[in-house]
């Protein structure tokens, strides 16, 4: 009983801070990008959600005071999913996504408790509800932890539905290259996650046509090329420090994916995915702070005491600060994280 209302109010917290954060500036916040998208396909427009003028005219007029465009490079067809939000006033998707991804939250703990021993999963809830990485997927309103989900119920069913639901990382493509390697080198997964990535890729272009290639083949490169100080992948910290343009960052981020493909392959079949994410995020060309909580099954399996799992808890909270202070070193705490995934 004690657990379960320490579990519930560490949800409710998460939900307040989120919505207290968000509604002090809703036009700041990358959920208004993905509302708009949805909104386009939601009244009938979805050859639109590539293109870059239409987007922003929809972000306009939800909220005037946003001029400046708020980037969607999704997949198109995370638009037709997200539809039914966009559907609905802005304010009520909010919430109800908001309500969404607090319980997705909530459910890839669970899920992934099995990874730590009994001891550390005390530790393990209240850092998936509250950890910064969590509290800004919640505010930026962002798909992260509906993709954590995904992963985490991954590692709890047969290895054929275990490939389909890896394929949920395609909806945040910067991600897939190991998770890709992992699930096509399996047998049983395989093609599962070849139909999962087929599906969302012929949904995607069905929804744009051929025509609106050019214009999301356009919204990716955008956000490929971008440097922001929030950026945590370990090709953003190389860029950072030695210079280079996006020509730079992708070339690190392919030698790293490559890296960590092989890296991860040497290990055992069942601990594969929780290293992958890990990597993933490392070797992402564009991973922002909501995109660490993908590396929380990582952090579940390095956990193998109490006070390990404080430790990698701690200094994964210390490193978020830091980075959001200026100081770029979420990238290094993923790199200890994936070299420990390692460790059989």
């Amino acid at each position: 009983m004690t657990r379960a209302i320490v579990c519930l109010g560490a949800c409710v917290i998460a939900f307040a801070i989120a919505f207290a954060g968000w509604h002090a500036s809703p036009a700041s916040y990358d959920f208004l990008a993905l509302y708009s998208s949805a909104r386009l396909v939601a009244t009938g427009h979805a050859a639109d959600v590539a293109d870059r003028d239409a987007i922003l005219r929809v972000e306009h007029e939800t909220r005037p005071e946003r001029t400046l465009f708020l980037n969607n490079p999704n997949p198109p067809a995370l638009s037709l999913v997200l539809a039914p939000l966009g559907a609905l006033p802005f304010d009520v998707a909010y919430v109800l996504m908001l309500a969404l991804l607090v319980a997705a939250l909530a459910a890839s703990a669970f899920l992934l408790a099995p990874l730590a021993p009994p001891g550390p999963r005390a530790w393990l809830f209240p850092f998936a509800m509250l950890a910064p990485a969590s509290l800004i997927a919640l505010v930026q309103g962002q798909t992260t932890p509906l993709v954590l989900l995904a992963i985490a119920a991954s590692l709890r069913v047969a290895p054929r539905r275990s490939g389909l639901l890896v394929a949920a990382v395609a909806f945040r493509p910067q991600l897939l290259p190991i998770f890709a390697v992992v699930a096509l080198v399996d047998r049983e997964r395989r093609w599962p996650f070849v139909a999962g990535v087929t599906a969302i890729a012929l949904v995607s272009l069905a929804l744009i046509g051929p025509s609106g290639l050019p214009g999301y083949v356009d919204l990716v490169t955008s956000s490929a090329g971008e440097l922001r100080p929030v950026d945590i992948g370990l090709p953003s910290l190389v860029r950072r420090v030695l210079g280079g343009d996006a020509f730079v960052n992708l070339t690190v981020s392919a030698a790293l994916m490559v890296i960590g493909a092989v890296a991860v392959m040497r290990l055992p079949r069942d601990t594969r995915v929780p290293a992958a994410t890990a990597w993933s995020v490392l070797a992402s060309p564009h991973a922002l702070m909501h995109d660490g909580v993908i590396a929380y099954p990582a952090v579940a399996a390095v956990s193998r005491d109490t006070r390990g799992a404080a430790m990698w808890v701690g200094a994964g909270i210390g490193a978020s600060i830091v980075q959001q202070a200026g100081l770029p070193v979420a990238a290094l705490y993923l790199l200890a994280l994936a070299i420990f995934t390692l460790r059989r």
